[in-house]
């Protein structure tokens, strides 16, 4: 494709965005659209196609892992880095927008506006919400990633973020991927320990959200805290 004609699709396409956003683009075409700002001097049909032929849909792309992704011909590092961004952009998307609408804190809101981010996750990943006093998320940290099975939850970095937030109040949540969200001995006794630890510092851990692929559980709602 000359270069002429690689900027006039581009252009066409992006016209084609402004119009109507998604609504008229197969999913080829959005992971074409999408990679052309990651890869600028490159045809990305034939990219986008190899991508829905490995992992056989949109979601699928966005929900791969990185090594995953750069096993495909013509995505590098910094291409896999970038679609790896969307799912991460998306529930934070989802979680303002939730608070926003629906108004004063809920767990069963947070949780189900954050159920996106780890969905088909292959890790286990631990995120810190730090809230004001107002009960308003005013940061979100991605803590660790562990391994399938196991993650390290450092109640000192947990603390240490919670403070650089001036929070009040931090819920945490991590991911059972592959399994069910029902929490294990060492995650009640973990988070009894950080709820003490954070209390020493007028921090108060609001709830401790466990997830599956599907659902959610909250600890605090399934009385296995201590009393706020």
């Amino acid at each position: 494709m000359s270069d002429n004609t690689h900027n006039n699709h581009r252009d066409r396409m992006r016209e084609l965005f402004r119009k109507s956003g998604f609504s008229e683009m197969s999913q080829e075409q959005i992971l074409e659209f999408i990679l052309f700002y990651s890869i600028p001097r490159k045809d990305t049909k034939p990219i986008a196609i190899r991508l829905l032929d490995k992992f056989r849909s949109f979601s699928g792309v966005i929900d791969a892992s990185e090594e995953e992704l750069s096993e495909v011909e013509g995505i590098g590092a910094a291409t896999a880095f970038y679609l790896k961004m969307f799912r991460e952009v998306f529930g934070i998307y989802l979680l303002e927008k939730r608070e926003k609408h629906e108004g004063r804190y809920s767990i069963n809101k947070i949780g189900s506006a954050m159920q996106p981010i780890f969905m088909n996750a292959k890790k286990e990943i631990a995120i810190l919400l730090c809230l004001d006093s107002s009960l308003n998320i005013i940061s979100r940290v991605e803590l660790s990633q562990g391994s399938y099975d196991r993650i390290e939850l450092d109640a000192k970095e947990i603390v240490q973020n919670a403070l650089r937030f001036n929070s009040t109040h931090v819920i945490l949540a991590h991911n059972h991927p592959g399994n069910t969200a029902i929490p294990s001995r060492e995650d009640i006794e973990s988070t009894l320990s950080l709820q003490s630890l954070l209390k020493e510092q007028d921090i108060v851990l609001l709830d401790h959200l466990i997830f599956s692929d599907k659902d959610f559980i909250s600890l605090y709602q399934s009385n296995l805290m201590k009393e706020i």
